[in-house]
């Protein structure tokens, strides 16, 4: 470090100290998306050569995963017409579950790409810029949180989605290749038709290689979406704190009855952007967080029934993993919804406790209406249908456990 005059730890505590931008928060999700080629919303600066390569590689991938996906469709459809694989029917019935899901959330994500680029720009506007103003918003202890959940959340859907697609290649070289145990029966990581034999040389490589694109790509998109709306919902949770606390700090009739109103006001205008924003956030995440409940209730259900009935001991740990994963995902976004919701309500909570008593009229007049306000809490919407919170974990096993039974008298019937 000879002529810079900054030691190793100087470096380090300077790079530590830079203020932590929106970007930060959305990194993981814009990883992910920009994995299948996709831009969730405009980035300011993007050169048009590097976007017209990611449309290209964008439009291949979806075409590729629709083109499994119907492929297993096709299977599911004649092994329940013809009473055979029922077994494998319905297994292949929880990877197009999730399949669906990850292509309806591709699909709507790109359709509201203009209001998420609207949100993401409100959101920059109302970032803290400086470091002292960060320390105040509490923003490193936020991200530091939200990396953690998101860490955890997409290795395990790594884990799970990799294990399925690498499992029989693993086998032929551990089995065949390396212990020289048996012949190896070539299969595929999902059971599919095709109107050709894919068991020939060049055609199960291409197979194999297709349904390893086509599970990737679903599970990017699924992961870029939740995590998109976990972070703008964690950056949100954060100004709903910050304002709470800020009214609860403020002393009224310190002041002039003139600035304090115009303390108010700004407090009301701050919320007033914030309920916008979950309200838009609502608006771009809504079908998501539906179509995430009700594939979750089914994959639990169809997991859950191929567990019960046995089966080879590398199938049930590759379901064991899949349900893990599918309970992981409700819990994660419940948590986040209810983080939301505490964090709204306390707003309410924060203006009743601030030292208002010395404050003139008008000023007392305003607290209610601001009280009654926050007590239409802020929370996230699966569309009109459903209010998401903790509480939509018990729901949502109920509702799984009703299709498990249905199947299983199905089954013994």
């Amino acid at each position: 470090m000879e002529g810079t005059g900054k030691t190793p730890s100087t470096v380090e505590k300077a790079e530590k100290s830079e203020p932590i931008t929106t970007e930060r928060f959305l990194r993981y999700a814009n990883i992910f998306y920009l994995s299948i080629g996709m831009e969730a919303y405009d980035h300011q600066g993007r050169r048009k050569m590097i976007e017209l390569i990611l449309r290209c590689i964008f439009i291949a991938l979806i075409l590729n995963l629709n083109a499994v996906l119907l492929s297993e469709l096709i299977y599911v459809f004649l092994a329940i017409g013809k009473g055979t694989n029922f077994l494998e029917a319905t297994m292949n019935l929880s990877f197009i579950g999730f399949v669906i899901v990850g292509d309806l959330k591709v699909w709507h994500i790109w359709r509201k790409r203009d209001q998420l680029t609207n949100v993401v720009r409100e959101m920059e506007k109302l970032h803290p810029k400086e470091g002292h103003h960060q320390k105040a918003y509490d923003v490193e202890s936020h991200l530091s949180g939200y990396s953690r959940y998101s860490k955890f959340y997409f290795g395990m859907h790594l884990v799970l989605i990799w294990t399925y697609n690498l499992y029989w290649a693993v086998y032929y070289l551990v089995c065949d290749f390396w212990l020289g145990i048996r012949h190896f029966v070539r299969m595929l990581p999902y059971y599919c038709w095709v109107p050709w034999d894919w068991s020939t040389n060049s055609s199960y490589y291409l197979m194999y290689v297709s349904q390893n694109m086509a599970g990737q790509t679903c599970l990017s998109g699924q992961l870029a979406a939740d995590l998109m709306m976990c972070a703008l919902v964690t950056l949100l949770v954060m100004h709903f704190i910050r304002l709470g606390r800020g009214i609860e700090e403020h002393v009224a009739g310190l002041l002039s009855p003139q600035q304090d109103l115009e303390f108010l006001q700004a407090a009301v205008v701050y919320h007033q952007r914030l309920l916008q924003l979950c309200h838009n956030i609502n608006e771009i995440f809504g079908v998501s967080l539906l179509c995430n409940f009700v594939s979750s209730a089914f994959i639990i259900c169809f997991v859950g029934f191929q567990m019960t009935i046995g089966g080879k001991i590398d199938n049930l740990v590759m379901l064991v993993l899949f349900l893990f994963c599918a309970l992981v995902q409700v819990f994660m976004i419940t948590t986040y919804a209810q983080r939301l919701l505490d964090a709204s309500e306390r707003i309410g909570e924060a203006v009743y406790n601030h030292d208002w008593f010395q404050a003139d009229l008008p000023y007392r007049k305003m607290l209610i209406f601001m009280v009654r306000r926050s007590q239409q809490a802020s929370r996230l919407k699966a569309t009109i249908f459903l209010n998401v919170s903790l509480v939509t974990v018990s729901d949502l096993l109920q509702l799984s456990y009703k299709f498990f039974a249905l199947l299983r008298t199905m089954y013994v019937k």
